[in-house]
């Protein structure tokens, strides 16, 4: 979901980095992520995650959609 966002892996260690960058380069987002199993295994953390992104649930669920 953060790739077709337009957000790019910064760092890859323990967590992954997603950042995205505005027209003059500049960081707008911030998006760790483990390495888990890719399991969210709770609701506030998937919040967390979605208002770092600056996205809805309902965005986050359309484009699941999409690549089905």
């Amino acid at each position: 979901m953060l790739g077709r966002n337009g957000f790019a892996i910064a760092r890859s260690r323990d967590h992954e980095l997603w950042i995205k960058r505005d027209d003059d380069n500049r960081v707008t987002n911030r998006v760790p992520v483990s390495h888990g199993n890719a399991e969210i295994r709770t609701r506030g953390l998937f919040a967390r995650m979605l208002k770092q992104a600056g996205k809805t649930e309902d965005h986050f669920f359309e484009v699941l959609r999409r690549r089905a």
